[in-house]
């Protein structure tokens, strides 16, 4: 059986409860959008796609490894943005800041898993939180307009201590997010 998987950095209390907020507002556009549920927020470092059950103890594995050599650091979440643009985004995204060490552990949770086999991302890493995916352009004026209003509000900051390896489960409900390993940092002892 495969599961389908992802590594990801979790978020703060701070920045969910942030985020909760915005999403009830942009909620209640009406707009023609699948909101991500508020315990679905996170921060993917790497989709892994469907992975052989057999093959989830070897990606944890060479996961820790990367957890290891990584010290823990800060991030802030700021800002707002659509894919490919907002003029008719198909996923609308929370920005988050490109420091150095998130640059960095990306790259390397990348060519790990590019080591096992898991095919590279071809685009550039972008950091962002999906808060939703656009079904049609209906009601998006008003959504627009409230993204507009948070191009540089600050969400908050997130001290990342560990990765996460999420099994992602789909539903007609939405996706459900089970997570399979946590793996601390260097020196990091709560995860």
């Amino acid at each position: 059986m495969a599961i389908r998987s992802f590594v990801a950095l979790e978020l703060s209390d701070e920045v969910r409860e942030h985020l909760v907020v915005f999403l009830h507002r942009l909620q209640r556009t009406n707009a023609t959008v699948k909101w991500v549920e508020p315990e679905n927020l996170h921060l993917t470092l790497k989709f892994l796609g469907e992975v052989p059950e057999e093959r989830i103890e070897l990606v944890s594995e060479t996961l820790k490894v990367v957890a290891q050599a990584t010290e823990p650091f800060p991030f802030t979440v700021r800002g707002v943005g659509g894919f490919p643009d907002l003029r008719r985004p198909r996923v609308l995204w929370v920005g988050v800041e490109a420091v150095q060490p998130l640059m960095r552990l990306q790259q390397l949770v990348e060519k790990a898993m590019e080591r096992l086999g898991f095919a590279p991302e071809e685009r550039a890493y972008h950091p962002h939180i999906t808060i939703g995916r656009v079904k049609a352009m209906v009601g998006m004026e008003k959504v627009r307009e409230i993204l507009g209003e948070y191009v540089n509000v600050k969400f908050g900051e997130v001290f990342a201590s560990h990765l996460t390896l999420f099994r992602s489960d789909l539903s007609r409900e939405g996706p459900t997010y089970t997570p399979l390993a946590k793996l601390n940092f260097a020196g990091a002892t709560s995860g």
